[in-house]
């Protein structure tokens, strides 16, 4: 009897301690949830998560990936992914919590979890090889050999808190895993259509310096910003949780610019960079976004490897110069004509571009060290230092025109009056203000022009440029770069004897020479293979080879171009004699006075315009 009662006693003690143990569990999810009640709603939360607004007022998570949402429905549903997070840190998943270090900072200093986070190995490994001390963006100028960098490359830089140079800290990077498909015809469209996932990389400064600076030799500009120390920890550990997963790449979406913005806005919600960009993110317009934020403290400039040897030949006098090239072609050239003060100068300088020829493959290693070892060796003999003054200036990104243009214009053609709209995207013509953009370069995207012709009373769309990319190079004795042109466009054209109208979808593939007459004034040569279709031409279609010859003037009040091309079609419509002259003011940063001839002439029949239109970019 005494047994049974006993064993009636302990079942329910036993009972009583699962109900208190129960309530405490019910009341701790309870507090959880009122407690967490409208977070799920705060901007914080749903910038960290990476959710922007859908067309139906909800919300939907721009990182395509189920590794990133721990609810099934998270993407979509930011409170059920706010409940898995909480359920997950108050849990004994500690394995899984590794993965999203950001998640628990924020959910902790909103009370949201009070469990410690657990001891995570690999991710205090990742934060002790960055020692962070601050973050840095990075703009490289466009590197117009590479259709994804065409516009230009944004990165981050987690600085470091390790004594010296900012070398050994780790470069960030989003961009596109390809495959191999760079050379392939199928690189824009998979990379317009999202076919390629994208991710983060991170890997040593001095890596990052070696290929932009020196082997691509673009110019980098470091942003440095201004972010707390929460802040600081905050961007780490959420780079830890995007680092760990891929997403679709597109080139003119949610690319290397767009990922970062987030990720910012993700550290500091306030911001709002996301919400500028919404159809398309180029670079630049990324930079002149953090400046006008006013979270940039500093700003440096490191200068490509081919800029630095560039400047210091413009400070060589004429001895200098004959010697330079001596000793780039022989390392054993007697220089002895040159004063000691001068021969430092010469020495250091040839030694920077055998660098330069060796990281272009244009030496053989053992080459390369045969000459480097004797020029070093004749620089330490030279006992003056260095006169030349190293480049430590440029024309900041940030302050060049605006990516975007639109425009209003009005002019005749066989002396007809018309009226014309034009709007472009992106982002940059070789006629428009230089000032901060690679010079030389003309990248123009879906530029359309609509007209109304007053003798007919007609509105016509009269032309889209789909993609003009033009990239003059000089020739200089020890750097010969390839001046190239590639165009798509989708024309109106009139046939001239018979006055009737139709749309010809057009393609040009130009490559040539250029030669730099002034520091501004530039001559150039291209020769292209041309192409023609659609059903107003005769037989549908034409194709033809071009000689063409110009002059170029890009300057910082005005630009100016003028380009004769005589076309050999195998269709008498592509045989063609074309003249273009264009003049651009640059009234001020965001706003051209632009003027322009042109003249076609098919056997003896001539179409002429002329035209004067005010662009505004914005």
């Amino acid at each position: 009897m005494i047994t049974k009662r006993k064993s009636t006693a302990s079942k329910t003690v036993l009972f009583v301690s699962m109900m208190k143990k129960i309530a405490f569990l019910l009341a701790l999810f309870l507090s959880f949830n009122v407690r967490a009640s409208g977070f799920e709603n705060a901007d914080k939360w749903l910038r960290l998560l990476h959710y922007q607004k859908d067309a139906f007022g909800g919300y939907v998570g721009t990182i395509k990936n189920e590794k990133f949402y721990l609810s099934k429905d998270g993407r979509k549903n930011p409170k059920a992914e706010l409940e898995a997070d909480i359920a997950l840190f108050e849990g004994n998943d500690d394995e899984r919590k590794c993965f999203f270090p950001a998640r628990y900072i924020v959910l902790k200093k909103e009370g949201l979890v009070q469990k410690a986070f657990p001891k995570c190995e690999a991710f205090e490994q990742f934060k002790d090889d960055l020692r962070p001390a601050g973050v840095t963006m990075l703009f490289t100028d466009a590197y117009m050999n590479n259709s994804s960098s065409l516009f230009g490359h944004t990165l981050i830089r987690i600085d470091t808190a390790r004594v010296g140079t900012q070398l050994l800290a780790h470069g960030v990077n989003y961009g596109a895993w390809t495959g191999g498909y760079e050379k392939s015809p199928l690189y824009a469209v998979y990379g317009l259509l999202g076919f390629f996932q994208g991710g983060l990389t991170t890997k040593p400064y001095y890596d990052t310096i070696n290929t932009y600076n020196n082997i691509e030799n673009r110019d980098i500009w470091e942003y440095s910003l201004d972010l707390s120390p929460d802040e600081l920890e905050l961007f780490v550990a959420h780079i830890w949780e995007i680092g760990n997963i891929s997403t679709p790449y597109y080139f003119f979406s949610q690319n290397c610019s767009y990922m970062l913005v987030e990720i910012l806005d993700a550290v500091k919600s306030e911001l709002k960079l996301a919400d500028e960009f919404k159809k398309w993110v180029i670079p630049l317009d990324t930079i002149k976004a953090i400046n006008k934020k006013g979270i940039v403290k500093k700003i440096n400039y490191r200068p490509s490897r081919e800029r630095k040897i560039k400047h210091r030949l413009k400070q060589m006098n004429k001895n200098q110069k004959k010697a330079f090239y001596m000793l780039t072609e022989d390392e054993k050239a007697d220089v002895s004509f040159l004063q000691d003060d001068e021969k430092a100068d010469v020495l250091e300088t040839a030694y920077q571009y055998v660098q330069y020829q060796y990281v272009a493959k244009d030496l053989e290693l053992k080459e390369y060290r045969q000459k480097s070892f004797k020029l070093l060796k004749e620089r330490n003999k030279a006992s003056i230092g260095q006169s030349f003054n190293d480049l430590k200036e440029g024309k900041d990104p940030k302050d060049a025109h605006d990516s975007a243009m639109m425009g209003l214009g009005v002019g005749l053609q066989n002396g007809r009056v018309f009226e014309e709209f034009f709007f472009r995207p992106a982002y940059h013509s070789v006629t428009d203000n230089p000032y901060g953009v690679l010079k030389g370069a003309g990248i123009n995207f879906l530029e359309a022009y609509f007209r109304h012709y007053d003798h007919r009373d007609k509105y016509v769309f009269e032309k889209l440029h789909i993609l003009e990319l033009d990239s003059f190079s000089p020739i200089e004795r020890g750097f010969a770069a390839p001046s190239y042109r590639i165009k798509l466009d989708l024309l109106r054209t009139t046939k001239l004897k018979s006055k009737k109208s139709g749309y010809v979808s057009k393609g040009e593939v130009a490559g040539g020479a250029t030669l730099a007459l002034t520091d501004n004034f530039w001559g150039y040569m291209l020769n292209s293979v041309d192409g023609a279709y659609g059903g107003f031409l005769s037989h549908n279609a034409w194709a033809g080879f071009s000689l063409g010859a110009g002059v170029l003037y890009s300057g910082d009040l005005f630009g100016f171009q003028a380009e004769c091309k005589k076309t050999f079609a195998t269709q008498k419509q592509g045989a063609v004699f074309e003249q273009n002259v264009l003049f651009s003011w640059h009234m001020l940063k965001n706003m051209d006075m632009e003027a322009k001839l042109s003249r076609k002439t098919i056997s003896s029949k001539s179409l002429t315009e002329i035209s004067l239109g005010l662009k505004k970019f914005f």
